[in-house]
């Protein structure tokens, strides 16, 4: 059986509409995913103590054997 861990992330936006703020989101997805971790779902909410939308993705990737204490 796999056991899995999860980790959050959070972006703060002034909006993906722009190519620079999306593609500067996917590096730093890309580089997640390089450490194996897997961007299962994602959230936008607006902050309103700062005034600007936020990216919540939540990742998962497998424990490693060792991490078990197998």
């Amino acid at each position: 059986m796999t056991t899995w861990k999860y980790m959050t992330a959070q972006f703060v936006t002034a909006g993906l509409g722009s190519q620079e703020q999306a593609a500067k989101l996917q590096d730093e997805i890309t580089a997640l995913g390089l450490y194996g971790w897997e961007l299962v779902s994602s959230n936008v909410y607006h902050n309103h103590d700062i005034g600007q939308d936020v990216l919540l993705l939540f990742f998962k990737k497998p424990v490693d054997a060792g991490e078990r204490g197998a």
